[in-house]
């Protein structure tokens, strides 16, 4: 068996850098052999090698193995582990057998470097295996390669064009060169490309020294910020992995600046420049199809390229940091596509970000309906090549636009694949917004808790732990987003305090989370904490006291920083619903509802119900028995006694044939309340037995035994 493996390994690497490793073996004493890794064994936990390439899941240790065709044979179900994730170890650097100081001249044996020729003819060459490695997601190995590439050419060498060539003419005729032998050009083209690179794998594999340096080596010198471009791409990244989108975001204004284009400066934007753009915005694109916008010319101009990949990475980093900035960018981002052309990957997130704020903001999901289909028309035309965008599209069509006028439930399988797209083809950031709304939509859909805890519980304990994590430069920092992690965790929170399971203490809770939001300014986490407690407050009922409206008062208007996401119409149900209980509970102390802070809590709650009945009208289907539960509430306040059971039977009715459990429980609950203040003990007692059963059976066992304590006690 291991002879098999032994076999599989040389031919898998072989095939990675197209080099046989046997041909560098013991051919030169002065060979620099590096370990990537101290492997005791050729296997992870789960059994897999290196050089399986498993889909999804794994196998237990002890199941029978076996590498035909490079995939790790599932003998049985129970030897089947069903993880979102798994981390599989990668060869050894010794298996590589990266010699930098040995050059083959095809005579059977190895000559050590002594000419500028060879140093560079192997610096080359390295560049070349640590591209192929990183293709293959080898990201390690690919570190390695770069790093040797670049220990070949020195400072001295590789740099020589850019504003250095005395010091690098010297250093060749140093070692052996003749003075005009080489072109200068292509050895700094080599040497920035190992660099860039090489900072872009030190990223992927969380040495963030190592990426730091490489970056700042590049940006030292006197060189075309074209020429930087990618490494300042690189900075952009990682600033964002580490939550600091407020330094990413500020970064990306001021490229586009070098490049020579204009960007909103880093500050709130105001309404009436907002509503500006948006008029200006519908005026460009007037009346084009999906078609008409797919069929737009081609941008073949590299400099506007570079400009419009910064205003996507900007976009990421308004949504979370700069909210009200978002729309000016997506705005402008519109203008320069109609402007210059199509570039798939920029005017794909061009038509879907003014997709989201039509869906979102503007109140026209169909036309952002239209908008999402351009960017997938774009999309499959630019197939095979732009395979790395499909992971971003993803996330906003199915995560921002699609839920607006679709099942809910619908979004879950597309959300699932985006995440595992996203991991193949490395855009691990858009993985992880997939693989976040994921878990939020299971959650919302009524998904049972049991299956979302699961999927929790892998992620948490897969992908290491979230205080790890958020305590700076994790290894696996770039498998997942410090903002995923903690959205992930969160939802690990809500799901444990239904279930009543205990949270270890080294976990962070919601003070935790929420203390990292207002550390990073990541207005976005911290809106995501406040809707996740007050989930919590309507569904354990606590409407007694002050405590969910002190709540909301604190959270604000939540909406503005989760445009599109349905977490933010989540937010705004149970912002009308708290408000009516509250508004109930003053009108049973003073029995008159016009008096003091009721009138004024009713106010509010009639705006979220009519922003939630306009949402219902233009299509959400997701929305219909969320406003029948709130119309239900209101005609109690009202005392409309009649419109209060049909709304509360409409509620229960749509909820029960949409799937969404924890609704329908909810629903059931508000009327038993309901009957029973009405003295219908027999109405509030079916209605308590069927909320009771449906807790249940979507799995809160907390909420079970605080309504079954409270029957008893009735």
């Amino acid at each position: 068996m291991m002879e098999q493996h032994g076999h599989a390994e040389d031919s898998t690497f072989e095939n990675l850098i197209g080099v046989d490793p046997k041909q560098y073996e013991d051919k030169s004493t002065d060979c620099e052999s590096t370990t990537l890794l101290d492997h005791s064994s050729n296997y992870d936990t789960l059994g897999l090698h290196w050089a399986d390439v498993p889909r999804r899941g794994g196998v237990r240790p002890g199941a029978e193995r076996s590498i035909e065709g490079g995939v790790s044979a599932i003998t049985t179900p129970e030897h089947f582990v069903p993880v979102v994730q798994i981390k599989i170890p990668l060869p050894p650097l010794n298996e590589i057998s990266l010699n930098t100081n040995i050059v083959d001249r095809g005579d059977g044996g190895g000559t050590t470097i002594s000419t500028y020729k060879e140093r560079v003819k192997v610096a080359r060459r390295n560049l070349q295996a640590g591209l192929k490695a990183s293709e293959s997601g080898a990201f390690d190995a690919a570190a390695s390669c770069f790093a040797a590439g670049r220990a070949q050419l020195g400072p001295s060498l590789g740099w020589g064009a850019a504003g250095i060539s005395n010091n690098s003419l010297a250093a060749r005729l140093e070692h052996g060169g003749e003075e005009g032998c080489c072109e200068e050009d292509d050895d700094y083209k080599t040497m920035l490309r190992l660099c860039s690179e090489g900072a872009n794998a030190s990223y992927f594999t969380g040495d963030f020294d190592t990426m730091n340096e490489l970056i700042d080596e590049v940006l030292r010198q006197d060189i075309s910020v074209e020429d930087k471009f990618r490494v300042y791409e690189i900075k952009m990244l990682a600033l964002q992995a580490a939550g600091d989108n407020h330094a990413s975001l500020s970064l990306g204004i001021d490229v586009r600046r070098q490049l020579g284009f204009r960007t909103p400066p880093n500050r709130p934007a105001s309404k009436l420049s907002i509503l500006w753009g948006y008029i200006m915005t519908r005026y460009l694109l007037g009346r084009r199809t999906a078609e008409e916008l797919a069929n737009l010319p081609k941008l073949t101009n590299a400099r506007i390229i570079m400009a419009q990949r910064m205003l996507e990475l900007i976009g990421l980093d308004c949504y979370t940091a700069q909210p009200t900035l978002f729309p000016l960018i997506c705005f402008l981002n519109i203008k320069e596509t109609l402007k210059y052309g199509i570039n798939p990957a920029s005017s794909c997130n061009a038509f879907m970000g003014f997709g989201v704020l039509l869906c979102g903001v503007f109140g026209d999901p169909q036309r952002g309906r239209e908008l999402a289909l351009a960017a997938e028309l774009i999309l499959a035309g630019a197939q095979p090549t732009m395979s790395q965008i499909i992971s971003r599209c993803t996330f906003l069509c199915q995560g921002c636009i699609f839920h607006w006028t679709t099942p809910l439930h619908e979004t879950l399988a597309p959300l699932l694949e985006g995440y595992r797209i996203g991991l193949e083809t490395g855009d691990v950031q858009s993985a992880g917004l997939n693989q976040s709304l994921y878990v939020s939509h299971t959650f919302f859909a009524g998904r049972p808790l049991g299956g979302v805890d699961e999927l929790l519980s892998a992620n948490v304990g897969l992908q290491n732990d979230v205080a790890a994590a958020t305590a700076g430069g994790s290894s696996d920092g770039a498998l997942q987003t410090k903002l995923t992690k903690l959205d992930i965790q969160l939802w690990h929170l809500v799901v444990a305090k239904l279930r009543g399971i205990e949270i270890d203490k080294s976990e962070m809770n919601f003070d935790g989370i929420l203390e990292m939001a207002r550390e990073t300014g990541n207005q976005g986490l911290r809106s995501y904490v406040f809707t996740a407690r007050l989930e919590l407050k309507v569904l354990f009922s606590e409407w007694d006291d002050t405590s969910a409206m002190d709540l909301l008062v604190e959270a604000g208007d939540v909406r503005a920083v989760l445009v599109g996401i349905y977490t933010g119409v989540r937010f705004t149900f149970l912002e009308a619903l708290i408000l009516i209980k509250t508004a109930q509970a003053a009108a049973q102390r003073t029995s008159i509802i016009w008096c003091n802070s009721g009138w004024k809590w009713k106010r509010i709650a009639q705006r979220s119900v009519q922003l939630i009945r306009t949402w219902a009208r233009r299509g959400n289907v997701n929305l219909t028995h969320n406003l029948h539960l709130l119309e239900a509430e209101l005609s109690v306040l009202d005392g409309d006694d009649k419109m209060a059971e049909d709304s509360y039977q409409l509620a229960i009715a749509i909820a029960s044939r949409n799937g969404f459990l924890q609704d329908l429980a909810l629903s059931h609950e508000l009327a038993s309340a309901y009957f029973k203040s009405q003295g219908d003990d027999c109405r509030g007692d079916y209605h308590m037995d069927h909320a009771i059963r449906c807790y249940s059976e979507w799995g809160a066992t907390a909420k079970v035994s605080q309504l079954t304590k409270a029957k008893r006690n009735d």
